[in-house]
């Protein structure tokens, strides 16, 4: 058994001492490649579209723009979830689909044939075919809308993104934001940075972990940056985000103006259960974020958890939330130190138990009992005593967290213009029992006070929540993320049904 046990443990990654020069190379890459990726999303920046005008922009050789069409104009460039959305509440509008109630619940009856002479174009049928394969006998109910909403995964999204896109670009709204030439430099710099990692760990010297866990620890943290480079870089690569031509701005500053008419005219309890003409002013309106309870009446696609609409500021913007997730947060600061200690303190007295036994001073009548293993033993011993490094550090950051934390506080007066629970908007949450909150009641709160363009959600708890859409004043600490208390200051800027 210890044969094998060495024998997988010298099969290892990195188990030798990784070249100095080669892995030089590659950390000077990995920041290369960090620093164009930051340039090239900087260098593309969106200036802010002033409103135009409050009256609905005239259609373009006869032809009006769609919901989708409009979502992606009004919110930066890039297609929201609430797109799709939309574009099933057109097709209700235009006779495709009906909605309706059955037995107290609303439904949608997919067998419409639309008006004559309308064509449907790809994202349209897209939508509608996900609409009937998800219908029984012709009708659909909006709880099992709201079910099917996993059915839209990413690859979905991401066709129906692209072909709203085309449609813009074909009109001549917008052109692709990250091309070859913005994506190229931080994609070379990943890849020179790969090649050169694998030429250090592989053509490194043979030494002792104990003797070399420092650049080994420099080119694990170098992987980790490298792989994380390589991810974005896809990601941006095969992305739909845009950037707005000349006529494309003009005509996203006229849907703007007309958005503050909308809002002003659509009541709270709008219903999509409206005549055509309503519906279709509904749709425009939901992804302008000025009637976003259509989500929740008609449930195709989830509410967007990371962008939301906001009135904090002079003009009414997008704005991105940011759910962090870092040890402690949303605890009580005093909490988060005096686990920190506990582990800081056993964490340390395991690292010194280790390194005795790696030097042979610990367990030493033990070790007498399988001679011939003595220095895996202490090998293995060597290693562990080096992890032990990760839980002091968090030790260390827990107790300084909490400390700062017992005493600092921020206030935000601003729009709450998300409210998640973890486990809605952490995708490990279902695994980390601690960020899931299972025991307790918790909720992300985003605030928005119109002084930035990413909101950072704090955590709180039943007693100290506040729900979506409120005008609230919140006070958290700076870096838990704590709430302390949160109370209501007024009526929201956006109503929500």
């Amino acid at each position: 058994m210890f044969g094998a046990l060495a024998w997988s443990f010298d099969a290892l990654p990195l188990v030798q001492r990784p070249s100095s020069g080669s892995l030089a190379v590659a950390m000077i890459a990995a920041v290369t490649g960090w620093v164009a990726h930051r340039w090239a999303e900087r260098a593309t920046a969106i200036d802010p579209i002033d409103p135009d005008g409050d009256t609905k922009p005239a259609p373009v050789n006869g032809v009006h723009d769609t919901p989708a069409v409009v979502a992606l104009l009004t919110n930066d460039f890039r297609v929201p979830r609430s797109a799709v959305t939309a574009t099933a509440l057109d097709l209700a509008a235009r006779g495709w689909i009906r909605i309706s109630v059955v037995d107290d619940e609303l439904a949608v009856v997919t067998r419409g044939q639309g008006s004559a002479g309308d064509a449907l174009r790809s994202y349209e049928q897209q939508v509608l075919n996900h609409l009937s394969s998800r219908a029984f006998n012709g009708v659909i109910s909006a709880s099992t809308l709201a079910v099917s909403q996993h059915r839209l995964d990413r690859r979905w999204r991401l066709r129906f993104e692209g072909a709203v896109v085309d449609h813009a670009r074909s009109v001549g709204w917008c052109r692709r934001r990250y091309d070859a030439v913005r994506v190229a430099p931080a994609a070379g710099a990943a890849a020179i940075g790969l090649i050169a990692w694998v030429i250090s760990v592989t053509g490194g010297s043979d030494a002792s972990f104990e003797d070399s866990w420092r650049p080994r620890a420099l080119a694990l943290a170098a992987l980790v940056t490298l792989v994380a480079l390589v991810w974005v870089t896809v990601e941006r690569a095969v992305g739909t985000d845009q950037l707005p031509s000349g006529d494309g701005r003009e005509r996203a500053a006229h849907w703007l103006g007309y958005r503050a008419r909308l809002r002003a005219r659509i009541p709270a309890d709008a219903t999509v259960l409206s005549p055509p003409a309503q519906q279709t002013a509904l749709a425009v309106a939901c992804v302008m974020g000025v009637a976003e309870h259509v989500h929740e009446q008609l449930p195709v696609a989830p509410e967007e958890s990371r962008l939301a609409w906001s009135e904090a500021a002079a003009r009414p913007r997008v704005v991105r939330v940011r759910y962090p997730v870092r040890p402690g947060y949303g605890q009580h600061p005093a909490r988060v130190a005096v686990i920190g200690l506990v582990v800081l303190f056993v964490a340390w007295w395991v690292r010194g138990f280790l390194g005795r036994l790696a030097d042979g001073r610990e367990l030493s009548s033990l070790l007498d009992r399988v001679p011939g293993q003595i220095d895996l033993i202490e090998r293995i011993a060597s290693v562990l005593t080096v992890f032990c490094w990760i839980p002091i550090a968090w030790g260390v950051w827990s107790i300084a967290a909490g400390a700062i934390d017992l005493v600092a506080t921020r206030e935000r007066v601003g729009l709450v213009v998300r409210a998640r629970r973890p486990v809605d908007v952490l995708p490990v949450a279902q695994m980390i029992r601690p960020l899931s909150d299972r025991e307790r009641f918790s909720t992300y709160l985003a605030v928005d006070d119109g002084r930035r363009r990413t909101v950072v959600a704090w955590l709180a708890t039943e007693r100290t929540a506040a729900p979506q859409g409120a005008q609230a004043r919140v006070r958290a600490t700076p870096i838990l993320g704590f709430v302390r208390s949160s109370e209501p200051v007024g009526t929201a800027a956006s109503r929500r049904g």
